[in-house]
C-alpha cells in the first residue's frame, strides 16, 4: 500500500506519496507541488520528525531551479517562498538544522525582533476583545476573575480568559499569576461539551465551537509559558483532535507558538491517538528518499510528463478523455442525450473534410489533424472542457468580435503579423465559451522575428467567455488543451471526486439532428 497521510488544507483531506511526486514530476507548472511538498515538512515537523523535515525541505531549496524563492509572500500563484513556519524552525535549531543556502534569507536587520513580533502578533490575535462583541455580541465584563468561577457559560469563560491574558503593550506578556489564572479559565471552557458544528452558524444568536471562542493556541502558548509543557501538549491533542487545523487552529498557527518544540515530542508520544495527523517514522524516512530522488529527476532531467506524445498517442488520449468524462460526469452527459463513453467522441472527419477546411481556413495543425482524423472532436459541458470542441465543424476565420480578446492578448508577438484567428465551434452548448487557434504559421514567424526557438509543433490554442474577464485560457497546442481534459477528469477519479449535477427540468436533450454526427 503506497504511503498516505492526513491533512485538511485547501479542501484537501488525504495525500498520498505516489499523488504528491507525480504532481511534481508531471505537470509543466509544479508551483503548487512545491507548496504541498513545503506542506508536507510542516506536518512532519508537528510529527517531531525534524530530522525528515529539514532534509526534505533543503532538497525543495537546493534542487528547485525554476523559482526565484522569496521571502515577502507576494504573487504566491507564480513564487515560492520560505514559510514563516520554516523560518522559525531553522532560527531555533540553528546549530543542527541551518538554514539552506539557497532558502530565502529575511532581508530585515534583525530577524530576532521580526519573529518575536510575528509570535507576538499571532498571540494578540487571541485576546481580542471586541472581536467577542462583533462576532459574540459579548461586551468585557468588569471582574473577570470573579465571573468565570461562577458561569458555565462558554463564551463568557472565553471572554475572562481572553482579559485576563490580554496586554497592550507589544511584546509583553501577562505575568504568571494571570496567566495561570487565564489556563485555568481555557481549561474549564474545554471540559464543557462542545458544540455540534452542524449547530453552529454565523452572527452573535448562532452557538460556536469552544476553539472558535477561545482559540486553543493561546492555552498552549499560557501552559509553555508556565512550563507546563504536557498540558501544553494535552490541549493541543485536543484541539486537533476534535476541530482539526479551524477555528484559529492553523497548523502554521500552532508551529508559529514560541517553545512549541518542547511540546512536539511529548504529543507525538501517542501517536495518531493524540494528533490525528501524525505520520509515522518509517513513512518519513521513505517520504525523504522518494521525495528527493523525484527533486533531482527533475532537476537533471527536466519535467516528466505522463501524456507525453512519445508515451500517449492520439487513440489512447481521446479514449481516455471519453472514458474519464463519463465516469466523472455521467449524469451530466445521460442528460444530454449521450448513453457511452464512446458517444462523447465524434465520427471521425473524412480526408476530403480536412481538406476543404483548409481550403476554407488554411493549413491547419498537424496535432488538430491528427486528432479530427480520429474523432472529429468531443463533447463538454456547460462548463466541462469548455464544451469541448467540434473538430472542424463549421470552421471559420470569420469570427465574431470575440477574436478581439485574442489579438489583444497576442499583441505584443503578433503585432506586426498579418493573421486571422481560427474559431472552433464548442462541441456542446455551453457558457458562451468560444475556441480559437493562432495558425501554426503566424506563430513559428512571430518567434523567428523575435529570435526565440520555436518547439516542434507548437502554436496557440486559446478559448473565453465573455464572464471571465479579460484573460484568455490558452495552451501551446490543442493536444495540450486535451491532456488537460484528460488530467483533469483522471484527478478527479483518483481523488474520489463526484460530479456536482442536479437535473434541469428545463434542459434539453442534444439532438442527434443538429448535424454532428457521433
Amino acid at each position: 500500500m503506497s504511503i498516505q497521510w492526513t491533512d485538511h488544507w485547501e479542501a484537501k483531506s488525504h495525500q498520498t506519496l505516489p499523488r504528491l511526486i507525480k504532481s511534481y514530476i508531471d505537470k509543466e507548472d509544479f508551483s503548487h507541488a512545491v507548496r504541498d511538498i513545503l506542506r508536507l515538512t510542516e506536518l512532519l515537523i508537528l510529527s517531531s520528525h525534524f530530522t525528515e523535515a529539514h532534509l526534505i525541505a533543503s532538497a525543495v531549496f537546493r534542487l528547485v531551479k525554476d523559482f526565484e524563492f522569496t521571502d515577502k509572500g507576494e504573487n504566491l500563484d507564480f513564487e515560492i517562498y520560505t514559510p514563516t513556519t520554516l523560518d522559525i524552525f531553522w532560527n531555533v535549531h540553528k546549530s543542527t538544522f541551518p538554514q539552506p543556502r539557497r532558502a530565502p534569507y529575511s532581508d530585515r536587520e534583525d530577524r530576532e525582533t521580526w519573529i518575536t513580533q510575528q509570535q507576538w502578533g499571532k498571540y494578540r490575535e487571541c485576546t481580542r476583545t471586541g472581536w467577542m462583541l462583533q462576532h459574540v455580541g459579548l461586551a468585557e465584563p468588569d471582574n473577570p476573575s470573579s465571573i468565570w468561577r461562577e458561569t458555565d457559560d462558554p463564551a463568557m469563560l472565553a471572554m475572562c480568559a481572553r482579559l485576563l491574558a490580554k496586554t497592550t503593550a507589544p511584546c509583553t506578556y501577562p505575568p504568571d499569576n494571570l496567566a495561570r489564572e487565564a489556563l485555568e479559565v481555557a481549561q474549564k471552557l474545554y471540559a464543557t461539551p462542545d458544540t455540534p458544528r452542524e449547530e453552529c452558524g454565523w452572527g452573535p444568536e448562532k452557538p460556536k465551537r469552544h476553539s472558535y471562542l477561545l482559540y486553543r493556541r493561546l492555552a498552549v502558548e499560557l501552559a509553555i509559558r508556565l512550563g507546563e509543557l504536557q498540558t501544553a501538549a494535552d490541549i493541543l491533542g485536543q484541539g486537533l483532535r476534535q476541530d482539526l487545523f479551524t477555528n484559529g487552529g492553523e497548523l502554521s498557527d500552532f508551529l508559529m507558538v514560541p517553545g512549541i518544540y518542547d511540546v512536539l515530542p511529548l504529543l507525538a508520544r501517542c501517536g495518531k491517538e493524540s494528533n490525528p495527523f501524525f505520520i509515522p517514522k518509517e513513512d518519513a524516512v521513505v517520504m525523504v528518499r522518494e521525495i528527493t530522488a523525484a527533486l533531482e529527476l527533475r532537476a537533471e532531467h527536466g519535467r516528466q510528463w505522463a501524456l507525453h506524445p512519445s508515451k500517449v498517442g492520439w487513440r489512447e488520449l481521446l479514449d481516455r478523455l471519453a472514458e474519464g468524462a463519463w465516469k466523472t460526469h455521467r449524469k451530466k452527459y445521460q442528460s444530454r442525450g449521450i448513453q457511452s463513453a464512446k458517444d462523447i467522441l465524434y465520427d471521425p472527419a473524412t480526408e476530403e473534410e480536412i481538406a476543404a477546411a483548409e481550403k476554407k481556413v488554411g493549413e491547419l495543425p498537424a496535432d488538430f489533424k491528427e486528432m479530427v482524423r480520429l474523432a472529429n472532436g468531443f463533447v463538454g459541458g456547460w462548463h466541462l472542457f469548455a464544451g469541448g470542441i467540434a473538430g472542424i465543424q463549421n470552421i471559420t476565420t470569420e469570427g465574431d468580435g470575440d477574436a478581439d480578446i485574442g489579438y489583444e492578448h497576442y499583441e505584443d508577438e503578433l503585432g506586426d503579423i498579418d493573421y486571422k484567428m481560427i474559431q472552433l465551434e464548442p462541441g456542446t452548448e455551453c457558457d458562451a465559451f468560444d475556441h480559437f487557434i493562432v495558425p501554426p504559421k503566424a506563430w513559428k514567424e512571430s518567434k523567428v522575428q523575435a529570435g526565440e526557438e520555436v518547439k516542434e509543433g507548437e502554436y496557440q490554442y486559446w478559448h473565453w467567455a465573455f464572464w471571465s474577464g479579460s484573460g484568455i485560457c490558452h495552451w501551446d497546442s490543442v493536444r495540450d488543451f486535451v491532456c488537460s481534459c484528460v488530467e483533469e477528469v483522471e484527478e478527479m477519479i483518483e481523488n474520489g471526486e463526484e460530479e456536482n449535477w442536479e437535473p434541469d427540468p428545463d434542459a434539453g436533450y442534444l439532438e442527434e439532428a443538429d448535424g454532428r454526427a457521433r
